[in-house]
């Protein structure tokens, strides 16, 4: 076979391969975020007690804030009918001292509840715990796993493309441009299609006996009359993937 047109065909498994590892490669994200949401999913019920816990102790928090300024403001309304001068003086200061001492017995209640909240949901989540663990050692694996597949991809992507640039920097010019004109204008960027059966496997175009029995001898490249790819019979090639149309 024409050493050009076996170079042609090594080009494009490799073009082939790069394009199949840039969409592995590509898809990762995605499929980071659907192992992602399956743990939160199958999880799901655990970190709604993760968040409840957290919530009763945000609310306790803010609660007892509240209280002590709350008895703060009692305190302030007992010095204040101690020393009240006159009939408006004190019943203001009662009426001040009533209703924080209403408000605390108020926010201790609230803060008894948030109490009891978070008892309870920590001790779900410790009954739970255990369960949880596995499924985020799973999913920390996945992703693991993941994270050294890109790594895997990134660095195999690179092995093909400095082939590749090999590969075509030993093309003639001439052949190299007519591959990259193809590549660039057909569906799928395969620009050699396999001659089979007496037609082309990328368009199913019937070639002409002719035309057939130049493929066969290997001895100069033949365009594909109708979709203009560069065509080579499998017997005397290398392994090509398929042209798609």
């Amino acid at each position: 076979m024409k050493a050009e047109l076996t170079q042609l065909i090594t080009l494009q498994n490799l073009d082939t391969n790069v394009r199949r590892l840039e969409a592995e490669l590509e898809a990762i994200p995605q499929r980071r975020a659907e192992i992602e949401k399956e743990f939160e999913q199958r999880a799901s019920e655990f970190l709604a007690l993760e968040n409840s816990r957290d919530e009763a102790r945000t609310t306790r928090a803010r609660l007892e804030t509240e209280l002590a300024e709350t008895r703060t403001k009692a305190e302030h309304a007992d010095r204040a009918l101690m020393a009240a001068t006159n009939e408006k003086e004190y019943t203001a200061a009662i009426r001040e001292g009533d209703a924080a001492r209403k408000h605390s017995s108020e926010l201790e209640t609230k803060i008894l509840e948030q109490m009891e909240a978070f008892d309870n949901a920590e001790k779900a989540i410790n009954e739970r715990t255990a369960d949880v663990e596995k499924l985020r050692a799973e999913r920390d694996a996945q992703l693991a796993a993941l994270e050294e597949q890109a790594r895997a991809r990134a660095a195999q992507i690179e092995a093909q493309r400095q082939e590749r640039e090999r590969v075509f920097n030993a093309l003639p010019k001439q052949m190299g441009a007519l591959y990259n004109r193809i590549s660039a204008r057909v569906r799928g960027g395969n620009a050699v299609a396999e001659a089979r059966n007496s037609s082309c496997t990328a368009c199913h175009m019937t070639l002409r006996p002719q035309v057939m029995a130049q493929i066969r001898r290997g001895e100069e490249v033949i365009i594909c009359d109708n979709c203009a790819r560069i065509l080579y019979y499998a017997q005397a090639a290398p392994q090509a993937t398929q042209a798609a149309t």
